[in-house]
């Protein structure tokens, strides 16, 4: 059996999109239904199309992949058109592509509406009617009981999928005490109450609500807010904030320690999570990261062409996460990562 963290799980997106909760390719996909069908969603169609065609210019200008592009990285630009003169490059910006200004106007108002409207939508994307489409996920719990030690999970995603499918007996640790104000020390050991799983959400949670005026604190709240937490529309994905801050800090530490990193649904877009795993495989050549998600063999080689010397650590596993955990077992970890724990 494997010891005391020496296992550690990072879920994607992709682990719930089994559930119905689209990844954000899909966003995509749906954005562009609305914006093609709803009466609402009409007027942005000029905005979309050109901000979408000037990011994939730009990777053709670099020699990128095409497929690179989603909903985030949509939102990211906006963000950036948004600040107009406020932009750190706006004193090198000779003018405004005219296609730009003929649409937006000399404002910009047009581009902070249609990023608005999306993180709206985000919340409908990300919320399910019924969490039992995601019960797969007790699986985890499974597995946390069959490991026998605590389980550290770090997950990008804002859904509850795991919360929701937690099992009766089983605890999970979020940060929150009977205060609801989330707390870095409720992730230290305690022998009083020890939890079976820590759940690390890397990027907020749609059930987090942060409160400026009490000090900058993160609230876990009942009703679903209208603008919660989230670490979404923006590059700076490394926030100096908590529980930003203290979660980065814990992935990069465990990362450190572990035998293997176990991915499911990742697809290893995300600069500063990438660059906490590229330092953990290069400072032990003996840790591995299993990658679970349909595209995982060319998720890995493309992760592995910057980067070649850590290729033989990425073991890919070309399935579903809802495949994946239909055999998830200590002795299948072992038999894919060909080690054994001592």
């Amino acid at each position: 059996m494997f010891r005391e963290d020496e296992i550690i799980i990072l879920i994607g997106a992709g682990c719930s999109a089994d559930a119905g909760i689209p990844t954000s390719e899909k966003m995509i996909s749906e954005l562009e239904t609305l914006l093609k069908d709803n009466r609402g969603w009409q007027k942005f169609g000029d905005l979309y199309h050109l901000t979408k065609s000037s990011i994939l210019y730009g990777d053709g200008i670099k020699g990128l992949s095409r497929d690179n592009f989603d909903i985030e990285r949509l939102v990211n630009v906006l963000s950036e058109l948004e600040k107009k003169e406020n932009s750190i490059l706006y004193p090198f910006i000779g003018s405004w592509s005219p296609r730009l200004l003929e649409i937006a106007g000399y404002d910009f108002k047009i581009i902070r509406e249609f990023k608005e409207k999306i993180l709206k939508q985000l919340l409908s994307w990300i919320q399910l009617d019924d969490y039992c489409k995601a019960n797969y996920y007790k699986k985890f719990f499974d597995f946390q009981t069959e490991y026998t030690y605590l389980l550290r999970i770090f997950s990008l995603n804002y859904d509850l999928c795991l919360e929701r499918n937690k099992l009766n007996d089983k605890d999970i640790e979020r940060g929150f005490g009977d205060d609801r104000i989330w707390d870095w020390r409720r992730f230290e050991g305690s022998e009083v109450y020890e939890p079976n799983i820590y759940l690390y959400k890397m990027h907020g949670s749609i059930d987090w609500k942060r409160d400026i005026s009490q000090g900058n604190i993160v609230r876990e709240v009942q009703k679903i807010p209208d603008d919660p937490d989230l670490i979404f529309g923006t590059d700076y994905k490394m926030q100096y904030i908590d529980p930003y801050l203290f979660y980065a800090y814990e992935l990069r530490k465990y990362s450190l320690e572990t035998k293997i990193i176990l991915t499911v649904g990742y697809s290893f877009r995300d600069e500063h999570i990438n660059g906490i795993l590229i330092q953990a495989l290069r400072n032990n050549s003996e840790r591995k990261v299993i990658v679970v998600s349909p595209k995982a063999k060319d998720i890995c080689d493309e992760f592995s062409k910057t980067n070649p010397e850590i290729k033989k650590q990425l073991l890919p596993q070309n399935e579903s996460a809802k495949e994946f955990f239909g055999k998830l077992c200590i002795n299948e970890l072992e038999k894919t990562t060909n080690t054994k724990s001592k």
